[in-house]
């Protein structure tokens, strides 16, 4: 079916948008949405029918229907405010402004635009098309996807390529519900073709991101590595499967096996940026600043895309207390804002500075579910806990689950009631730590311990986190657990060992031309 809205063509049968003789790039998402308010017209259509019809789904958030009716509005050069194309039902939906001609034969179609485009000349003239770039997924942590097959018409696409590509763009919308809904649509993609390679590698990116994002299962993370292991025995010198194989040992907390099979991804494609900025911030988690802040302006440099780039490059000139911090945490929050990762991280730097309550105000910014997101939860509780509201904390850390675990766990230790699952949990966690390489479990694992009273063993961990690479002094002095052990003689001397690295790689950093230029920048 082919329709005439004002001066645009839609054609459902080749799935373009034409103004004149320019087409207009549509993603399928969006194109789907256009196609259902063409078909409905005059009749508005109710959220609930364009989540069955556009996303397939019983439920879709209002959130995200109307983000997708916004790059919609943005792709066709429409005014929300005075709009030409689409206008909102207050309280039930959206509907096409006028009237659509429905059009069956190619004469009368080309009858129907020529008088639209002598009779609104004046009017439309100015008008620029405003397109949207497709492309899968991109993020410092959640590499571009590289299909090994050549690009098809929209007309041509298979229901598989379609799933993907919804899939991928729901992955892009960084929202938990739209993150297993997309897990749920590449499911349904491997059902139809099992050895879809595009199918696979996002799943595989999509089941990391539900992992260190939104809670997921350690099944999940296994599984995810377990499909990029796959993808690379048949794919070898993919960049984009090491890059996903990266990101499910990054889940895991497995650092160093990472960052291996980050620089084996940018290695095979010197040009991806993201997995370039992944690597920088698994160097960052290895208190390897110089070389973190190097990789990001080497990732710059290529002219990538990368998420996370500005947040992880405020990160380390916070830690090394440089007066830009300020300046590139800004800029992170403006170029992804109410973004779940970028405002955890400046929440944490909020609570690294003993501002609770600027870190609650940051972190109210989140949207929709995403308020409910477990780290979201979980630093709403670090924050109740400096001021003293132990109660608050409580229910946020026992909603924030798996993230809140080992926060209860302290408060708990710390009013002596420690369950005996608690207890047994400690002890379990003590006999793996000497296989786990992450600093953050040792911290975490300090606290508990320090809660507990037992100093001397909590500041030995501090100490194994130092040795691998915990470089956040503030943090530690802040901690409602560790703050006090921190001012002690033992804890004043690891506080020197962290100072003295800290002032070595400022020094490194400061005494590179390339990253004082970008630091500036």
């Amino acid at each position: 079916m082919r329709y005439v809205l004002n001066d645009l063509l839609v054609d459902t049968q080749t799935r373009t948008v034409r103004r004149s003789n320019t087409v207009l790039k549509l993603p399928d998402l969006s194109f789907d949405v256009l196609a259902a308010l063409a078909e409905a017209c005059p009749k508005p259509v109710t959220v609930a029918e364009l989540s069955r019809s556009v996303w397939r789904a019983d439920y879709v958030s209002d959130e995200t229907i109307a983000q997708r009716i916004t790059l919609l509005r943005k792709a066709l050069g429409d005014n929300s405010r005075d709009p030409t194309y689409i206008r909102t039902v207050r309280g039930l939906g959206y509907a096409i402004i006028g009237s659509v001609k429905r059009v069956e034969k190619e004469t009368q179609l080309k009858s129907i635009a020529w008088l639209y485009q002598h009779k609104t000349n004046a009017a439309v003239t100015g008008l620029v098309a405003i397109t949207l770039a497709t492309g899968l997924f991109l993020s410092a942590r959640n590499p571009v996807s590289e299909s090994t097959s050549a690009p098809v018409a929209a007309h041509q696409k298979s229901e598989v390529t379609i799933l993907v590509e919804r899939a991928s763009e729901q992955l892009g919308l960084h929202q938990s519900k739209e993150t297993r809904r997309a897990i749920t649509m590449l499911r349904e993609a491997l059902n139809q073709d099992p050895k879809n390679f595009d199918a696979r590698l996002t799943l595989s990116f999509a089941l990391s991101t539900q992992a260190t994002k939104f809670g997921g299962s350690e099944s999940e993370k296994r599984e995810a590595e377990a499909i990029a292991r796959a993808l690379i025995s048949e794919h070898a010198n993919s960049s984009n499967a090491w890059s996903a194989l990266a990101y499910s040992l990054g889940s895991q907390g497995r650092i160093d096996e990472s960052l291996s099979a980050y620089q084996r991804s940018y290695q095979l494609n010197p040009r991806n940026a993201p997995a370039i900025s992944s690597a920088a911030h698994t160097h960052l988690l290895r208190g390897n600043l110089h070389q973190a802040l190097s990789l990001e302006a080497k990732a710059k440099k290529v002219g990538g895309t990368s998420r996370y780039a500005e947040i992880q490059i405020a990160q380390v000139l916070e830690l090394i207390d440089h007066p830009s911090a300020t300046n590139w945490y800004k800029k992170a929050l403006s170029l992804n804002p109410s973004q779940i990762v970028i405002l955890s991280e400046i929440a944490r730097s909020h609570l690294r500075h003993g501002n609770p309550h600027a870190a609650l105000e940051i972190l109210a910014q989140a949207e929709g579910d995403d308020q409910n997101a477990p780290q979201i939860l979980q630093l709403r509780a670090r924050a109740a806990i400096v001021l003293g509201n132990i109660v608050e904390a409580r229910t946020l850390l026992e909603a924030a689950g798996g993230y809140g675990y080992f926060d209860i766990t302290a408060l708990n230790a710390a009013s002596g009631n420690l369950s005996p699952t608690e207890q047994l949990f400690l002890q379990e966690k003590l006999a793996e730590i000497e296989s786990d390489s992450s600093a953050d479990t040792r911290i975490h694992l300090a606290e508990v311990i320090a809660a507990l009273g037992q100093e001397d063993e909590a500041l030995l961990r501090v100490a194994q986190a130092i040795n691998l690479g915990w470089r956040d002094l503030n943090w530690l002095k802040q901690s409602p657990f560790l703050g006090i052990l921190m001012s002690s003689r033992k804890g004043r001397q690891l506080e020197s060992r962290i100072v003295r690295e800290l002032e070595a790689q400022r020094s490194l950093i400061e005494s590179t031309e390339e990253l004082t230029r970008m630091i500036g920048g």
